[in-house]
This record gives structure tokens, sequence and C-alpha cells, in this order.
């Protein structure tokens, strides 16, 4: 079995789930948010070097609805995990999300629930791969780590926090909790859930938009990650946010190879992040799919005869 280190739970609480159940539809996108978070937290912690799968484990409890999950890297299943160098990457990658809680340094979840949805007055970077940020009526800064602060500034990744705390906006759900290793690290009653609703664009964001076209250099299959596109000068990650295509690519009834060619509505979002300009990309429509030409192998040249060339 996976070390107890890998494992937590969410707690949604409240007379609604009084009989220990709770709706699917309330909790399936929930959790397919959480397995998001996690996938855009995982490169931030280079020394993991599987992708992982968030799992939920069996053990569910009555009274409050407490599901038990872990991470596990995709090719191991039930041997050992999380010794030496993994143990270091996956205390890591807790600590940025907040699931570990640790004490004077916020975690994602933390730090959304501490800004109450209110814009930043300054942020700091600070040597040690932590940065200060204070929010608008604070006179002192909150402390994290410079990966948990690019992750909220990421809208993808606040969307999906939102829908993680999501079922406290249903009538009954009146509370969300975090434990790992039985401690509680996050709560969030009811009338803090607004802090969690995701903004709408970054602070000083410029939108724009383009009719382009994008080569493929290398598609993803699966869901939520980002395809590496070419737009003839360079080679930037794109969000596909065409829900017809992403139908199509998963059904199987688009086919691609490498110098494919889209006709997109591309989005670009621009922000300055400390002195750094940021950029997310979105395809919003794939209008054309435009399929590489096949190599065409050119006929060798025939060599000459002994007598070519020689006068008779």
């Amino acid at each position: 079995m996976a070390s107890e280190n890998a494992h937590f739970s969410i707690i949604y609480d409240g007379e609604g789930l009084a009989e220990g159940s709770i709706d699917a539809k309330d909790l399936a996108p929930a959790l397919l948010a959480l397995a998001e978070v996690v996938d855009e937290a995982q490169p931030l912690v280079p020394e993991l070097d599987a992708r992982l799968s968030l799992r939920v484990r069996s053990n569910f409890e009555r009274g409050s609805f407490e599901i038990h999950l872990e991470l596990a890297k995709l090719y191991q299943q039930v041997v050992s995990l999380f010794s030496g160098q993994d143990a270091t990457a996956f205390a890591n990658l807790f600590q940025i999300l907040g699931i570990t809680g640790l004490v004077g340094v916020l975690g994602l979840f933390q730090l959304i629930k501490r800004s109450k949805g209110r814009k930043t007055t300054s942020v700091t970077f600070e040597r040690s791969e932590r940065v200060k940020i204070t929010f608008e009526g604070d006179t002192e800064p909150v402390e994290a780590d410079r990966r948990t602060w690019q992750l909220f500034q990421s809208l993808r990744v606040r969307k999906a926090i939102e829908q993680v705390v999501g079922p406290l906006f249903r009538q009954g759900i009146d509370t969300f909790e975090i434990k790992h290793r039985g401690r509680q690290t996050l709560k969030v009653a009811e009338d803090e859930a607004k802090y969690f609703i995701a903004p709408t664009e970054h602070e000083g964001e410029t939108v724009s938009m383009a009719d382009t076209r994008v080569v493929i250099v290398a598609p993803s299959f699966q869901e939520g990650n980002k395809w590496r596109v070419s737009d003839g000068s360079r080679n930037i990650f794109v969000a596909i946010e065409d829900p017809n295509f992403v139908g199509a690519v998963q059904s199987g009834r688009e086919a691609f190879r490498k110098g494919d060619i889209l006709h997109v509505k591309l989005q670009t979002r621009q922000w300055m992040e400390g002195t750094d300009l940021k950029a997310e990309h979105s395809i919003l429509k794939v209008t054309q799919h435009e399929q590489a030409p096949e190599q065409q192998k050119l006929p060798l040249p025939l060599s000459p005869s002994p007598n070519e060339g020689q006068e008779e």
C-alpha cells in the first residue's frame, strides 16, 4: 500500500448529508476538478518523474460525507511508494496545494481563503523561493511558496478550485474540510464559499482574439491537458476549449499526425506577474483541420553508365 503521507481526505458536511449520501451531480465535478488541480500543480515539482492519478479510496463514512483520496504514480499499483526522493517531492506538492497546512506558509487553498476575493496591493519575491503577498485592507503580508502563487494566478486552477468547493453552494451542505494524516488543515464555512469563486481575469490583464492557423506539434488525448502547437514563429501551449472538437478527439473521429494544421479562433491573455510578462493561450473554436501532406520520396537519379559522357 502507498504511504499514509500520500493520503488525504475532503469532507462535505451539513444537514443535507445526515444520511451519509451526496448527489453525484455535485460530487463528480468536484472530484474531477480536484484531479485537474493536481495535474496543474505536478509540473511545478520536477522531482515527480511520472504522471500522478488521484484515486478515491473505498472507506466512506456515514454522518458527514468524507472522501478518502490518495495520489499514486500511474505505473505503480500495489508496491510501496514515496520513499527517499519521492517522499520529499510529494511533501512539496502537498505543501504547494495546502493539503499539509504548514504553519506560517500558506498553501493554495489557504491563500485563496485568506484573500477573501480581494485584489493584491503588493507582491514581493524573496530569494528563498517564497513570496510575500499583501491583500487590500491588510497591513501585514502573508507568505507562500512561489509555486503556490503561480497556481493562485492561474484562472484554470482557480476555476477548478471553485468547483471543488462548489457543493457549499447547494442547500444542506455548509462546510468543506481537508484532512491530512487525521489532522484538519482547511475548513471552509458556507459563508466563506464566495471567496473561492474564480476571478474572471488577472489583475491588469489584456485579452486578445485572433483567427489564425497553428501547426500541431504535440497533441494531448488526456482531457484537460494542453496541446503544444506552433504559430510559425514559436511553440506555445494551448488549452482546447471547443467542446465539439474535444468530443471528436475523444471519440476518435479526428485523427492526427505531426504537422497537421488547425484553423482556429485563438484567445491570448497577458498580465504582469512581478516584473515578468505572463500569457495563457486558449483555442476557443476549431474551424478547420488540415492534414499534413505525406512526404513524397523523390526518385533517385540513375547511375550513369560506364560509357556515358565519353566521346565516340
